[in-house]
């Protein structure tokens, strides 16, 4: 019984990447006490590591993997949201000439990222493995990457430290992705340790432009971390319902919706 329960937690952890002992609790119908004494048993197996509050899978040659099958999901659609991204930047926030700008992490921000010309004119800051590895390429491209503790498979830098540098910077302007935007405008992070990375971002700056495909909208997640209001754009796809839109025009969002890739 404790074998297959153990099993099937590992495998709950593995498909949601990281997640909090509240969760497993009532995922598992058990008591806390329990879940965190099967953790400890597939911490000792070296199948997860565990954080205080939850836990999630231990590094491996899969990670990268992993965020590359993220990357190939709704692909065309990402890509054009990240291409109007790259363009935003450009035509608003670059003509003002910012302190600095901020990208998160996600496959949405990665696409951004790759189609972003070398030689920007403002110091970019990242929690991002990947986000920083692209623009470092470049000598061209000032990158400043924030530390702290690194989750898989995306790789963003998470806790005290992450939260902490990104508290001391000015941003005047933070392009950021989501795991969920519900219906009502709320933002969603897929854990707690990227929800004070996210709340962090969001607070520090000036501006917050999310970029999200249809598929992330009308969805909550594990914790609520902030809600659209004026200081926030959104870029988003033509496959967005209507009715969500004016909503979050009415919130004062500024919105953005791209043609999908088949109807441009």
């Amino acid at each position: 019984m404790k074998r297959e329960r153990l099993a099937q937690i590992y495998d709950y952890i593995e498909n949601h990447e990281n997640v909090s002992t509240l969760e497993l609790t009532a995922a598992f119908q058990v008591s806390e006490m329990t879940i965190r004494r099967d953790l400890a048993a597939l911490e000792k197996q070296g199948k997860i590591s565990r954080f205080h509050g939850g836990a999630s899978v231990r590094q491996s040659e899969k990670s990268e993997a992993a965020f590359e099958l993220r990357i190939g999901v709704n692909y065309e659609c990402k890509a054009a949201i990240g291409r109007h991204g790259v363009e935003y930047l450009q035509t608003h926030i670059c003509s003002n000439h910012p302190n600095s700008i901020f990208l998160g992490s996600g496959s949405t921000i990665y696409c951004m990222a790759k189609q972003m010309s070398p030689g920007l004119s403002v110091p970019i800051i990242t929690d991002n493995l990947y986000i920083s590895t692209i623009l470092a390429a470049s000598d061209k491209n000032t990158v400043i990457m924030v530390g702290g503790q690194l989750i898989l498979p995306s790789l963003n830098a998470t806790g005290y430290i992450a939260e902490k540098m990104i508290s001391d910077f000015t941003i005047d302007c933070a392009f950021i992705s989501s795991s969920a935007l519900d219906e009502n405008g709320n933002l969603y992070a897929y854990n707690l340790l990227e929800a004070g990375v996210f709340s962090t971002v969001i607070s520090s700056s000036k501006h917050v432009v999310v970029l999200a495909d249809h598929t992330k909208l009308g969805k909550k997640n594990l914790v609520h971390v902030s809600a659209l209001n004026q200081h926030f754009t959104l870029i988003t796809d033509s496959h967005t319902p209507e009715e969500y839109l004016s909503y979050y025009r009415n919130l004062g969002t500024e919105v953005i919706v791209v043609s999908n890739p088949e109807t441009m």
